[in-house]
């Protein structure tokens, strides 16, 4: 049954151990962001308000950027798989330290909270795909990614629908001790692909004598190589455009979830319902995409994502409601997972 379940997913016999952790590391990690996302997000709306969004857009913009740049220089120096295995910790552990912190009534938690999130979410994307590009070749990657992807968005949806089902056994705050063991689990199971790890790929450890190379260092190489690749230029704009009109798109979205629910419970769970059916489209949606990427071409299939925006914009100026905030949240979100990512 497993052998023919391998052929009929194009699975070779010597790279099915690494596939299947790489899968199950993305699983945990989905599914600890889901459960996260709805209890963080929640919170800030209605225990510190909607109308600070755009400042915590900024400041995660910023954090983002120095995030990132420090972790990239930690990538040219350090393993990748000890690099995800070690930002697992570190958050579980951040995370469950907020647990702690709740009770005491702080404000300012939740803007903490709301920036954790983000960052977790941002920094776990960016480490495990570096990762998964040291652990398999270009063409076993056309073949894999997608299915890897598939392990994930199981993961989001099953995060997603068990938020409601946590929350009426235990506190929504207690979501902060439950979320930890989950990355946990995705910590082991980046243990396990160190061991199934192909030796030829492992990145070198860096001998003393060697100059360890800065932010700044990592920031000088960008220029020269945007001016000479033609490639780093589209995907420059690929990445920079919606990143402007993302944060437009989430505002009016949790503006109008704001205005629509007026308990946390209410708001959770339709978070929860909402991001679960959603995952749910994005799942059945990527088992196409290679099918998408063949009868369109690459370059025709990543125009579906932008243009989607002019839709979206569109709902939202004729009818400022709910139904027109879960189409262009739904929308935006779908594509960007499946066709554009």
């Amino acid at each position: 049954m497993k052998d023919l379940l391998f052929r009929w997913l194009k699975i070779y016999e010597e790279e099915a151990r690494l596939f299947i952790w790489s899968a199950f590391l993305l699983f945990f990690i989905n599914v600890s962001q889901s459960l996260l996302n709805n209890y963080a997000e929640t919170a800030f709306l209605k225990r510190f308000g909607v109308e600070y969004l755009p400042f915590m857009t900024a400041i995660n913009a910023i954090v983002t950027f120095i995030l990132l740049g420090v972790f990239g220089g930690k990538l040219t120096r350090f393993r990748s798989d000890r690099v995800v295995t070690g930002s697992l910790v570190v958050s579980a552990g951040l995370i469950g330290v907020m647990r702690f912190i709740v009770p005491f009534e702080l404000s300012l938690i939740y803007p903490i909270l709301y920036l954790l999130k983000t960052q977790f979410v941002v920094l776990m994307a960016f480490v495990f795909w570096n990762l998964a590009n040291d652990l398999f070749s270009t063409r076993q990657s056309k073949r894999l990614f997608p299915l890897i992807t598939t392990g994930g968005i199981l993961g989001a949806i099953l995060g997603s629908f068990a938020t409601p089902l946590l929350i009426s056994f235990t506190q929504a705050d207690n979501l902060l001790l439950i979320v930890p063991s989950l990355i946990i689990l995705g910590a082991f199971c980046s243990l396990k692909l160190t061991k199934a790890f192909p030796g030829t790929l492992l990145r070198e450890e860096p001998t003393t004598a060697e100059k360890k190379s800065t932010m700044l260092d990592e920031l000088r190489k960008v220029g020269p190589m945007i001016k000479t690749s033609t490639l780093a230029q589209v995907l420059l704009v690929l990445t920079l455009v919606p990143n402007i009109v993302i944060p437009i798109i989430n505002y009016q979205f949790n503006f109008v979830v704001d205005q629509t629910f007026a308990t946390e419970k209410g708001m959770i769970s339709f978070f929860s319902y909402f991001r679960g059916a959603q995952n749910t489209i994005s799942l059945i949606i990527s088992l196409f995409v290679g099918r998408i990427y063949g009868r369109f071409g690459l370059p025709v299939a990543l125009m579906f994502h932008p243009a989607n925006y002019l839709i979206a914009f569109a709902a939202y100026m004729f009818q400022f409601n709910i139904f027109s905030a879960v189409y262009a949240d739904t929308s935006v979100n779908v594509l960007r997972k499946t066709v554009n990512a």
